[in-house]
């Protein structure tokens, strides 16, 4: 999935998502539950892996 496509999921930016993936800020709550939804893992999993 490309940074574009999450972001159009989710309704925020592209420069959200990168954020997120590069460690300069963490998505909020809802958009971490939204974020497990589209990959299809539950929240722990995902939090888990970011740690």
């Amino acid at each position: 999935m490309t940074q574009e496509f999450v972001a159009e999921k989710l309704g925020v930016s592209r420069q959200a998502v990168s954020k997120w993936e590069s460690g300069k800020s963490d998505p909020s709550t809802a958009n971490l539950i939204a974020l497990a939804k589209l990959y299809g893992i539950s929240v722990e999993e995902l939090i888990k892996n970011i740690q």
